[in-house]
C-alpha cells in the first residue's frame, strides 16, 4: 500500500430529518475526515428509493440482490470503501426504521460472507476496514438507549468485514439543534472523523 494512500470513507446519515442534531455531528465528523485528505462518499438513507427485504431468497446462490433499486449503489460502496462513518439518532432504543430496512437489505452481503464463503470487500488498497458510529438521542439515559442500537451496528459491520473502532454517543439532545449549543460535542465529532481516517 502506498504511503500516500488515503482511505475512501462511506459516510451514512441515517436520520429521517435532513437537518438536526445527527446531521450537525455528521457534518463535523466529515470535516474531520476531510482534513486528513480522506476521500468521502455520502449516503443519506432518507433520500434512497428502495424496498425492504422480503426474504425472497433471490440472493441465496449468488450473493447478489435481485431487486434493482438504489441499494445497488449502496452495495457497491459497502464493498469498495475502506472506512465507514455511520451517524444515526436512536428511536425506541433502536435505529430509524428506514435505516434498519437498509441493513436488512444487506442480506445479500451476509450470504456472500457466511453462505458462499467469499470476500465481501473489494478492498483494493488493502486497508483495515473499520467504522465509527455516532449516535444521538433525546433521553438522558444513554446507557439504556444506545446499547441495543450498537448491537445492530456491530452485526451489520461484521457482515461487511468491518469493525467498530470509534464511537460517540450523545444523550439528552431532545431539542432540534441542541447539539449546536455544545462546541465540545462538535469538536468530539470532528476528532472522531479524523481518527477514522487515520491509517
Amino acid at each position: 500500500m502506498s504511503s500516500s494512500a488515503k482511505p475512501r470513507i462511506l459516510c451514512i446519515h441515517a436520520s429521517e430529518r435532513a437537518q438536526g442534531n445527527s446531521r450537525a455531528l455528521y457534518d463535523e465528523a466529515i470535516n474531520g475526515a476531510e482534513s486528513t485528505g480522506a476521500r468521502i462518499e455520502r449516503i443519506a438513507v432518507r433520500d434512497l428509493d428502495f424496498e425492504p427485504c422480503t426474504s425472497c431468497g433471490g440472493c441465496d446462490s449468488t450473493g447478489e440482490c435481485v431487486v434493482r433499486d438504489d441499494m445497488q449503489r449502496a452495495y457497491a460502496l459497502l464493498r469498495e470503501c475502506d472506512r465507514f462513518l455511520i451517524v444515526s439518532p436512536v428511536y425506541f432504543c433502536s435505529l430509524p426504521g428506514r435505516f434498519k430496512c437498509f441493513i436488512d437489505r444487506c442480506q445479500a452481503l451476509w450470504v456472500t460472507k457466511f453462505v458462499l464463503k467469499k470476500k465481501v470487500a473489494a478492498n483494493p488498497g488493502g486497508m483495515e476496514r473499520r467504522a465509527a458510529f455516532i449516535s444521538v438521542c433525546g433521553s438522558p439515559d444513554g446507557d439504556r438507549m444506545f446499547s441495543p442500537a450498537e448491537k445492530i451496528i456491530k452485526t451489520f459491520l461484521n457482515c461487511i468485514d468491518a469493525k467498530l473502532a470509534h464511537k460517540l454517543y450523545v444523550p439528552g439532545m431532545d431539542k432540534a439543534g441542541a447539539v449546536l449549543e455544545k462546541p465540545r460535542l462538535l469538536k468530539e465529532a470532528r476528532e472522531t472523523g479524523r481518527a477514522l481516517a487515520v491509517l
